[in-house]
């Protein structure tokens, strides 16, 4: 019985004498950081390191290689304020492979300054300006564009955007969802 009590004395005071120490350490390392510098400033540097806020469309598009052609166009235009709007809405970036299986020579006659309007409608024609997710693009229905055009959607394996696939869905932005299509949207059917 004697020896029970003993040890659990001891191990009473092993746990105070743990505590004590510990606590002793983390004060003196509060004290020794606190004389090297202001708390808010540290605090700043780590918030700052662990917020990281979400691209933009634009970011997204301009950053990535895929799109250089369609963000070349939208610079040369000027609409990136567009694509950095707090705007919600919808883009449908086609990739530089989209652009490619356009005829021959168009891309550089929409460049001509004669040309711009009709650059502007066809960029448009790529922006719709509401978020639709892939889950929203429903079969049968449209979308209107910020050119005006009714987007036609079908769905079956795929979603289908007027003559454009939709090769990656739901990029998530700042301002809205890019999803990557195969075609350029030209307005036509």
């Amino acid at each position: 019985m004697f020896s029970v009590k003993f040890f659990q004395l001891i191990l009473i005071a092993g746990i105070f004498l743990f505590s004590a120490c510990w606590k002793r350490n983390l004060g003196e390392t509060t004290v020794n950081a606190a004389s090297d510098g202001d708390y808010s400033e540290v605090w700043d540097d780590l918030e700052a390191d662990l917020v990281i806020e979400q691209p933009s469309i634009w970011d997204i598009t301009k950053r990535h290689g895929s799109f250089s052609i369609f963000s070349r166009l939208v610079e040369v235009v000027e609409l990136e304020e567009t694509f950095m709007s707090d705007h919600p809405m919808t883009v449908l970036a086609p990739t530089d492979e989209a652009f490619n299986q356009l005829p021959e020579g168009l891309v550089e006659q929409l460049l001509a300054p004669e040309n711009k309007p009709l650059l502007v409608e066809l960029l448009l024609n790529h922006v719709i300006p509401e978020v639709y997710l892939s889950i929203d693009l429903l079969d049968g229905e449209s979308a209107t564009t910020l050119s005006g055009y009714q987007l036609p959607i079908s769905r079956d394996k795929e979603i289908k955007l007027s003559n454009a696939t939709v090769t990656t869905a739901d990029i998530s932005a700042s301002n809205g969802v890019v999803h990557v299509i195969d075609q350029v949207i030209t307005g036509k059917k």
